[in-house]
């Protein structure tokens, strides 16, 4: 009896792995499609200098532009810039020293529903993708020109001469499979696939956090078949890989019963070893010049690598900091140094991946008028 009853939970076990090789990806993580109230799209298309500082506008989503990497040497993506500045009669001149901007107010009307998730997942080879489920219900008849973008930007990003641009396009992939008729529903799939991802400079293996996806529809009522309006907008941060998903998950419900006390007992010793393994970031101003901030990395039981910094605007990175990999216990300082002195406080965002662990963001905040001559601990700050 007792062997029989042990095939039977090895054939349980066994059974998610059999199943899950029907699904051809490996899903890493997926959130819903989370629609924007936002005003609208802001695009700027940056010079070569980037000698000035790119505009914003609040309340907004933002997409910068670069035309120029052929000119420059960077390692920037340009062939989408290029190709959206043509499609939009937008003409930029590379000795230009000011930005070209294109503003696209949201249209109130409601023209169409979209629902769906946005998924990071990846293929047998392992190369990670990015995939948009769609479902997506015209109110009204839409005009043939009526087009929907899939967008991936980088929420800081630098070039090999450390040039830097925030929200920085990466990607675009056009669609228009869907119909345009009132009431007719379409179910669809947008793919960046890893080899456009990768020419595009992205990595989502090595860098799996300071990406923000868009989705935007453009055009209009089959009654103006030439308006371009933006009628439907999606925005929000690319999902990360923390919330992995394993097939065997949809089997947990059947063994639960049977491991309660264990899975109990694993979740509080699991809490206890996150919370020594997280590292402590530590910032504080340096008294030798008011745009220079030092950073101390503590590591706790696990080593762990910092994969990108970002500081929110006014400040701007002087060369972009060191993405430095620490080793179980080791402490390491380091300066990080601003173009400009602001009055703003400072915030600094630095994305971490610690082994095992996953990805984790941690934000420093500074207080610009404790730039004072004081002691240290008035000015350290968690």
């Amino acid at each position: 009896m007792r062997w029989v009853l042990m095939l039977a939970v090895l054939g349980l076990v066994a059974l998610p792995g059999t199943l899950a090789n029907e699904n051809p990806w490996t899903t890493h993580a997926h959130a819903p499609l989370a629609e924007s109230d936002a005003e609208g799209l802001l695009e700027v298309y940056a010079p070569s200098s980037l000698d000035e500082e790119p505009p914003r506008r609040s309340n907004s989503v933002q997409w910068t532009w670069w035309s120029w990497s052929e000119e420059t040497g960077s390692s920037w993506p340009d062939d989408d810039a290029q190709y959206r500045a043509s499609t939009q009669d937008i003409s930029q001149e590379v000795s230009s020293a000011n930005s070209v901007v294109d503003w696209h107010e949201k249209s109130e009307r409601a023209y169409l529903e979209i629902s769906g998730e946005v998924k990071v997942v990846s293929a047998e080879d392992g190369a990670r993708m990015v995939a948009f489920e769609f479902e997506l219900t015209p109110m009204e008849n839409l005009s043939d020109q009526t087009i929907l973008y899939v967008v991936l930007t980088e929420d800081s990003a630098f070039d090999r001469h450390q040039r830097q641009l925030d929200n920085l396009v990466r990607e675009m992939r056009p669609e228009v499979g869907f119909s345009l008729k009132g009431n007719n529903s379409t179910s669809f799939r947008s793919m960046i696939p890893a080899d456009h991802l990768e020419a595009a400079g992205v990595d989502l293996s090595e860098y799996p956090t300071g990406w923000s996806y868009t989705v935007a529809v453009f055009g209009g009522g089959a009654e103006d078949e030439t308006s371009d309006d933006l009628i439907w907008m999606a925005h929000g941060r690319l999902p990360s890989p923390a919330q992995h998903i394993t097939s065997s998950q949809a089997w947990t419900p059947l063994l639960l019963t049977a491991i309660t006390a264990v899975i109990a007992g694993s979740i509080v010793m699991a809490i206890r070893q996150r919370e020594k393994a997280i590292p402590q970031l530590q910032a504080r101003w340096k008294e030798s010049a008011p745009t220079d901030v030092h950073v101390t990395l503590i590591a706790g039981t696990h080593p762990f690598r910092v994969t990108s910094w970002s500081a929110m605007p006014p400040w701007r990175f002087k060369g972009r900091p060191p993405n430095v990999h620490l080793d179980a216990g080791e402490t390491r300082g380091l300066d990080i140094q601003f173009k400009e002195d602001q009055t703003a406080d400072c915030h600094l965002d630095v994305a971490i991946n610690i082994d095992d662990f996953g990805g984790w963001n941690q934000r420093l905040w500074l207080r610009a008028d404790s730039r004072a001559p004081t002691n240290d601990d008035q000015n350290l700050v968690e």
